[in-house]
């Protein structure tokens, strides 16, 4: 059973002594049937889970996630709290650390610690501050990894405006048959391949130096992952 998260921003009196171990390290995630991904993963990701769309109603925007189950909390990577892919997205790699807001409305993040993980502790795992105070070695990096993921988040909002610049994405119903059974899976958006290939060659060459077509191909060619997720029903039926 998932605890209630206990997110308290990181310090270094309060955590000198706290460690992080690696006992079932993606637990948090078991019921999480949708990921987030950003653009450079697409090609890694994209080889092994299918990755869609799902819309923002907030401020009608799209974000790219990998799919990792058909229904809402179903996550058909996951067994006895162990990940069963390869691929690890970025998006999960550093928890139980996680960025917070400093303040409602403000834009500067601060690193926090989620204090209910069975992974936060004093005995097992990574130092996160060091005796004289300082940053772990680890710590450190966990940070320049949650830095960089923020770049890629903002490079993969530039990709998502300019597929809807384009008109490139679009609503659609998957339908895939299910132990014998018609399922739809509703509420995902595709990239249009039809309109794809209908764009301008001006327009084209813009999307391939910008380095985007190799991530709408690597999308195009992941949805036959969906496949794999009616196999793992089926066998675990």
């Amino acid at each position: 059973m998932t605890s209630t998260p206990k997110i308290v921003p990181l310090n270094k009196e309060q955590h000198a002594d706290t460690k992080i171990n690696n006992n079932n390290a993606f637990s948090h995630i078991s019921s999480e049937h949708m990921l987030p991904v950003v653009v450079h993963e697409f090609v890694v990701a994209g080889a092994e889970f299918p990755i869609v769309f799902v819309k923002n109603g907030e401020n009608n925007t799209y974000q790219p996630v990998v799919m990792l189950g058909l229904s809402a909390k179903q996550n058909l990577f996951m067994q006895d709290d162990k990940w069963q892919a390869l691929y690890v997205p970025r998006a999960v790699r550093n928890y139980p650390l996680v960025l917070v807001q400093d303040k409602a409305e403000s834009e500067r993040l601060l690193v926090a610690l989620d204090e209910s993980s069975e992974r936060v502790g004093q005995t097992e795992g990574n130092a996160l501050f060091n005796a004289d105070g300082a940053e772990s070695e680890f710590l450190t990096h966990r940070k320049q990894q949650m830095a960089e993921y923020l770049e890629l988040g903002q490079i993969t909002r530039n990709f998502v405006a300019k597929l809807q610049e384009l008109e490139l994405i679009k609503e659609q119903v998957l339908t895939l048959n299910v132990n014998g059974e018609e399922r739809r899976i509703n509420g995902i958006h595709l990239l249009d391949e039809k309109k794809l290939n209908e764009l301008s060659d001006e327009v084209f060459v813009e999307l391939r130096k910008n380095g985007f077509l190799t991530a709408i191909y690597a999308h195009l060619m992941s949805l036959q992952h969906t496949q794999k997720l009616v196999k793992k029903i089926a066998d675990a039926s």
